[in-house]
């Protein structure tokens, strides 16, 4: 049987009332009740059908949460990898060999220090940026949230900084291959939160307006 606009409307309200606040999850969780309600061959009322479906909407969400945060970091990780073997991506560690390349030649060591950090601090200053531009976009969609996560991983680096700097004082080779692989992670990271960003602005464009 057909579902109406006022039973998807129904179900709309009856996951907020089970405290499904975000729009994304709330459209899927919905279009998958209502498909299954269309499906049903015996007669049942909608509001009987919602309530047999409780356990099941807490634990699609729980379940969509934790397959969206691992897709993000699997897709980070990938970006790195192809940092090395994609042609069209190799650019990015030259550029950043080349960069090394002027930190060590023209550059004293105070403000090759400073280069490090400013390195290391930038990417994060962006990456919050990105995230509260829209305002309003973190609110109402789920999928916004991982925006943040993504670049927990480059922000390693920075927090490791304590541990590691006595060892990057005594080898420059082992400060280079640091600074190496922290740029590449904030890098990665940068363009998974930009790509995040613009997939979640088309798709949902429309509701983040309303």
């Amino acid at each position: 049987m057909a579902i109406s606009k006022e039973e998807v409307i129904y179900i709309d309200n009856y996951l907020k009332f089970l405290g499904v606040k975000y729009m994304d999850i709330r459209l899927e969780i919905l279009d998958h009740l209502a498909s299954e309600f269309e499906n049903i061959q015996e007669p049942t009322s909608l509001g009987d059908f919602l309530r047999t479906k409780r356990s099941f909407v807490k634990r699609y969400e729980n379940q969509w949460q934790k397959a969206k945060h691992w897709a993000h970091q699997r897709a980070l990780i990938k970006r790195i990898i192809g940092y090395f073997y994609k042609p069209n991506q190799l650019f990015i560690p030259i550029c950043i060999g080349i960069f090394f390349g002027f930190n060590a030649t023209l550059l004293p060591k105070s403000l090759i220090a400073i280069s490090f950090c400013i390195s290391l601090i930038v990417p994060q200053c962006i990456h919050f940026y990105i995230y509260y531009k829209p305002e309003g976009i973190y609110k109402n969609i789920q999928s916004a949230k991982y925006i943040l996560s993504i670049m927990a991983l480059p922000s390693i680096f920075m927090y490791l900084m304590g541990i590691m700097a006595p060892i990057i004082k005594e080898s420059p080779t082992v400060f280079y291959a640091y600074w190496f692989f922290a740029m590449v992670f904030n890098i990665a990271g940068l363009q998974e939160v930009m790509t995040l960003k613009r997939q979640i602005v088309k798709t949902y464009s429309k509701l983040i307006s309303n």
